[in-house]
């Protein structure tokens, strides 16, 4: 089992095994929490033992109002993301597992800024975005 925590512990998961693999997305929200996703679906839902109380986060709907990103209501570490629609929570922010070693984890990345620019170095070649394409950042840009 691995324990995740926000910074001030008000936000915890029980996880029942550490991920294998966590993903770096560099979209326009991603590339902002600096978050590394650990994912829960389908019958991987079943490792999270223990979920938040849902009154210790705050959330904010982003993009075509699908994902719910979730921050802690007193620290404000960005600690996991739901499915809008259904609220099952398939995403935890590995940096939240604080006995998580990275050496034993596969880092993969997914280029949803279409730009090839990411904070750190893959273990596997970069996934293909299902995004529509964009311009690459500049300096000048907000995204």
């Amino acid at each position: 089992m691995i324990r995740a925590a926000c910074h001030c512990e008000a936000v915890r998961f029980e996880i029942a095994e550490p991920p294998e693999w966590v993903l770096d997305c560099n979209c326009t929200i991603c590339r902002r929490y600096g978050a590394l996703w650990s994912y829960y679906r389908g019958d991987d839902q079943q490792k999270l033992l223990m979920k938040p109380d849902p009154a210790a986060t705050e959330t904010y709907l982003w993009a075509d109002r699908a994902i719910n990103f979730h921050r802690c209501r007193t620290c404000g570490c960005v600690t996991h993301i739901q499915v809008a629609a259904d609220g099952f929570i398939f995403g935890v922010n590995a940096r939240m597992m604080a006995g998580l070693d990275p050496a034993k984890v596969r880092v993969r990345r997914i280029d949803n800024s279409h730009s090839g620019f990411f904070w750190t170095r893959a273990d596997e070649p970069v996934i293909a975005s299902r995004h529509p394409q964009m311009p690459p950042p500049t300096f000048d840009d907000w995204r």
